[in-house]
């Protein structure tokens, strides 16, 4: 009968639509697991939040909002560094956090979860003898389920 493939054509189709159904598969389950990392681990979101948060209490003078983004253990040796850049405009340009990937995790046994957040500022952009545009590199920690600044923006 035309148009039924038979014989060896028939098993070739039958192969290539199971390749086809496996390449499916595995594109599907790729995109589950990009979804799940996204939804179930926040820790990058959290680190970016206190980032956001850090420079807009130093903006506004706010000595006890910004040494809430500092990590327990270090604000007492931070405190007088802060006092001292509060009232500068610190205005974000951009963040980003650094996590290890999956392979980096795998392989050198390295903890899920951010190390370092890098931030693109301009400082003092309404005072032109005082504007500057760092790029920062501050580590991060999780204390007790929260993720801190282990120092502060501009310190290092």
């Amino acid at each position: 009968m035309p148009g039924l493939l038979h014989g060896a054509n028939y098993g070739a189709s039958i192969r290539r639509v199971r390749l086809m159904a496996l390449n499916g598969l595995l594109l599907a389950l790729v995109g589950v697991d990009i979804v799940g990392l996204q939804v179930l681990d926040r820790s990058e979101a959290a680190v970016e939040g206190s980032v956001r948060r850090y420079a807009s209490a130093v903006s506004n003078a706010d000595l006890d909002a910004a040494m809430a983004e500092i990590a327990p253990a270090h604000r007492a040796q931070w405190t007088d560094w802060v006092q001292a850049q509060l009232g500068n405009v610190y205005e974000l340009r951009g963040v980003a956090v650094r996590s290890p990937s999956v392979m980096q995790r795998v392989l050198n046994g390295l903890p899920a979860g951010p190390f370092e957040v890098t931030a693109v500022m301009d400082v003092n952009r309404g005072f032109p003898d005082d504007f500057y545009q760092p790029t920062v590199h501050v580590p991060v920690e999780e204390v007790a389920g929260r993720w801190y600044l282990a120092e502060p923006l501009l310190a290092s």
